[in-house]
């Protein structure tokens, strides 16, 4: 009897994983195929994920006054890869606030419209600052978000927001093909590497003038 019940645990695991996923919102489901992170380390689309939670607290903190006690339905005005993880953290965040959030908007009074002004991921640079120190890829982010609350009925605006979020880090730069996500444009920066010889340069100066010093005091010793 125990192992029959360990086997139908073992066999309703997946059964209810893909319940569980099938519920989720489309973009919600195409975001969870890739990992967030690896390594404990956030990967371009988690940190991505970050910035759009990030701003879209910072969003609903600036609209908390027109946003009091009302339902919330928030929709793209404009075309964006990232559309589907700004709308995810609008409706995560106002959850939080206790606001209702409608997908339709059918009973909600008021509408936010967001527009994704800039969403990217770059690497700045590979520190090689210490030759013998793990090489790490500085990575930077930026999100910023314009949104616009309106009346649903009449179109009337009531406000309007722009709001930003940055971040930095670091990425081991064996990492650097893990961390990215072909579904998502913004999580592909290029990589441009900084030139050996000027990191290298300050060791090979020193150690020449090292063997130029001791092989000055070896001549003056044997004379």
């Amino acid at each position: 009897m125990k192992r029959f019940r360990r086997l139908a645990r073992l066999l309703a695991a997946p059964l209810l994983a893909g319940f569980a996923l099938g519920s989720l919102p489309g973009d919600l489901l195409a975001a969870e195929e890739h990992p967030l992170s690896i390594q404990g380390i956030p990967t371009n689309l988690g940190l991505a994920h970050e910035m759009c939670r990030g701003v879209a607290e910072k969003t609903l903190d600036a609209l908390a006054a027109s946003l009091s006690g009302r339902c919330l339905h928030s929709r793209a005005a404009g075309e964006h890869s990232g559309n589907g993880l700004v709308q995810l953290a609008l409706d995560e965040a106002a959850r939080r606030r206790g606001l209702g959030v409608s997908t339709d908007g059918a009973d909600c009074a008021v509408r936010l419209e967001f527009r994704i002004l800039d969403l990217r991921i770059a690497y700045t640079g590979v520190d090689r600052s210490a030759v013998f120190v793990k090489k790490e890829i500085e990575r930077s982010g930026t999100c910023v978000l314009a949104t616009r609350l309106v009346e649903a009925a009449s179109g009337a605006e009531l406000a309007t927001t722009q709001e930003e979020i940055l971040a930095t880090d670091r990425v081991p730069y064996d990492l650097r093909d893990l961390v990215r996500s072909e579904s998502y444009p913004f999580t592909q920066p290029e990589l441009k590497e900084k030139d050996w010889s000027k990191s290298v340069e300050p060791f090979v100066v020193t150690a020449l003038i090292s063997s130029l010093v001791y092989l000055f005091f070896s001549n003056q010793s044997s004379e």
